[in-house]
């Protein structure tokens, strides 16, 4: 294999590399995304209850971290912890006076099982009002993430949420097996392009973002290189997979498009959700334009796994038809890309709007209290429409994209050669020797009584 057959591989690699690369150097440089309380709280070496009414954010993260509070630094991690005992609630008369919000107080006995305070029981107050989003009702027996807040030799413990960890996990092991066990083979090579992706979201596009970097333009290069990484992972180094990644890349660009242009006219400004809001509180530093392209950035991701399996649907079928026909003319690939691709758009765009639709299920039911007119200039309304809207023309755009290339490709080489040169055939059973000069198939010996 020379160089030239190696370009796909080299051209991944390399993107990778550079990708990884600036990761490296943007969570070097990434603002700190705490957020400094107001100072003069002061700790005591009682125990506080947490807040009813404002609840921090904080205490959603599973992470430890420090912060200025009053007089000098405060350590605050978060620990596992299990209940002991809890005591009948008790509903808090002064706050039901004076602000008319029902609360009521319960004393919890918890005890940390992880850290360097493991074994030790603390009493803790927990608060549960009228507002189903803050609270964390607990029993006894039950595990809770604890926040722990030291400094100046005073501590503060606190119930901050539920120990949701072990049932995330339980069901990531079951889909492992699952994935693994029906797909076999190929389905390990599918799963090593789901945790390129994965990899490439989580230590390249988000930490190049936190840095100032254009959110769109680095979601394009993500697609690009998770694109290939799939493809390449799935279908092997061949015009196949070559001809996916370019209609996918062709698909993407063009959601991309469409997403920026409608943000721009709309406008949408990115900031229509509340964790957009408490994102926005932590970057004071960043400019307007940073949220509008962070949201097409979100457009691109959300839009690029429909895309990517449109793209290697087509191209599938283009090789197929390109190994059975006895003479697999550039129009017959063509036109044999486009049935299929027309068959799987109604479906895919489905998938896609749905995906959409699933998670905005409560804005939908308040869409019906609200007129019309009202409705379809919200902007967190119109938000969904174009994230909708945008990915589905991408995915559109990709069909004939896909259909074409892999109608050049794979019909030049008669649908034989490998991007490295050499012959193939990926059907088991079927040999290229057999294959005669008119080009139908000759199934081998072993495939041939399978058939009978």
């Amino acid at each position: 294999m020379g160089f030239i057959a190696r370009a796909p591989l080299f051209l991944c690699c390399a993107l990778v590399a550079v990708f990884l690369s600036f990761a490296v150097l943007a969570s070097n440089a990434a603002p700190s995304a705490d957020v400094a309380p107001s100072a003069g709280v002061k700790l005591s070496s009682d125990v506080k209850p947490s807040s009813a009414t404002q609840p921090s954010s904080d205490a959603k993260k599973p992470t430890a971290r420090i912060v200025e509070r009053g007089n000098g630094p405060i350590d605050e991690t978060f620990v596992v912890g299990k209940v002991k005992a809890v005591s009948a609630a008790k509903v808090d008369q002064l706050l039901l006076d004076k602000t008319g919000m029902v609360s009521n107080r319960q004393v919890v006995e918890v005890e940390v099982t992880e850290g360097p305070l493991s074994g030790q029981t603390f009493t803790v107050m927990n608060e549960i009002t009228d507002n189903p989003s803050f609270n964390v009702s607990v029993t006894p027996g039950q595990e809770v993430i604890l926040s722990v807040v030291t400094g100046g030799g005073e501590r503060e413990v606190n119930i901050a949420d539920y120990h949701r960890a072990p049932i995330i996990v339980g069901l990531a092991v079951v889909f492992l097996a699952a994935f693994l066990f029906f797909g076999g083979k190929q389905g390990f090579k599918s799963l090593a392009g789901l945790v390129a992706t994965v990899a490439l979201i989580a230590f390249v596009l988000l930490p190049m973002s936190l840095s100032g970097f254009d959110p769109l333009l680095v979601a394009i290069f993500i697609c690009l290189a998770a694109a290939s990484c799939s493809m390449f992972f799935v279908a092997g180094f061949s015009r196949k997979a070559f001809a996916a990644v370019i209609g996918t890349v062709g698909g993407v660009i063009v959601a991309g498009v469409s997403a920026e242009v409608v943000i721009a006219c709309a406008p949408l400004t990115g900031l229509s959700s509340e964790e957009a809001q408490i994102l926005r509180g932590s970057l004071l530093n960043q400019k307007p334009v940073f949220f509008s392209g962070l949201l097409a950035a979100g457009m691109l991701i959300g839009a690029l796994g429909v895309i990517m399996d449109v793209a290697i649907s087509i191209s599938s079928t283009v090789t197929e038809v390109a190994r059975t026909a006895a003479n697999p003319t550039f129009k017959l690939l063509y036109n044999a890309g486009m049935n299929v691709g027309r068959d799987i758009m109604g479906t895919m765009t489905n998938t896609l709007v749905l995906a959409y639709a699933g998670g905005a299920l409560p804005l939908l039911l308040l869409a019906r209290q609200m007129p019309s007119v009202k409705l379809i200039n919200l902007d967190l309304f119109a938000t969904e429409i174009a994230s909708a809207l945008s990915g589905s023309l991408g995915l559109v755009f990709t069909i004939p994209l896909t259909a074409l290339v892999s109608a050049y490709l794979i019909g030049r080489a008669g649908n034989t050669t490998s991007i490295s040169g050499k012959k193939e055939q990926e059907d088991e059973g079927i040999r290229i020797e057999d294959m005669p000069e008119g080009g139908a198939l000759t199934p081998s010996k072993d495939q041939s009584e399978g058939i009978r």
